[in-house]
């Protein structure tokens, strides 16, 4: 599903990643942790292609993300994850954040999205925030709410916010797979 082989990663002369080199199976869910600075982040960046990596290679599906004739939107499409800050728009609900790429980056009918965004909050136990907007009144943005977002785009693969631990594993493992078997024990790839 995902290979990462021997990557490494430059910002002028600090090496951020160094041959890091990992394989993440279809529907495994994979928490990526580490000390602030160790290039967590960077290295989910570059497996969505939002950063260029001058080393190795990495395949999603079989789908080079550093070659240059790759589809980047159309790969970006079927990848969900989150990032330390989960950036919801304050001025939209749960649902309405969670609705924004069905309807806008897979072109989903709205009452589609509607109905898959309100299955996901209900799988969290968020259904009743479905209308409220994230703030300091609403716990909203420190809340399950962000891990439905990206799952609700029906990706290929989910990455965790990189620096949390076994609770959003267990949290990525809940939305990501329902249903009545027991998924793996969640690792960490540092």
């Amino acid at each position: 599903m995902i290979e990462i082989d021997n990557v490494s990663k430059w910002y002028g002369d600090f090496r951020v990643l160094n041959d890091c080199s990992t394989g993440v199976d279809k529907g495994e869910v994979v928490v990526v942790c580490g000390p602030s600075g160790s290039g967590k982040s960077t290295l989910i960046k570059c497996v969505n292609g939002l950063e260029p990596f001058q080393e190795g290679k990495i395949t999603v599906d079989g789908v080079s993300v550093g070659d240059k004739s790759t589809n980047l939107p159309r790969l970006r499409s079927q990848i969900g994850m989150l990032f330390q800050n989960f950036e919801l728009f304050p001025h939209m609900t749960a649902l309405e954040n969670i609705c924004l790429a069905q309807t806008k980056v897979l072109e989903r009918k709205p009452d589609e999205a509607i109905e898959r965004g309100m299955k996901l909050l209900e799988r969290v136990g968020l259904v009743e925030h479905a209308a409220q907007r994230p703030g300091p009144v609403v716990p909203i943005q420190d809340s399950p709410a962000p891990s439905v977002r990206a799952p609700s785009r029906r990706r290929r693969s989910r990455a965790p916010r990189p620096s949390m631990g076994r609770a959003w594993a267990e949290q990525g493992r809940k939305v990501a797979r329902p249903g009545g078997f027991e998924p793996p024990t969640p690792r960490s790839v540092v």
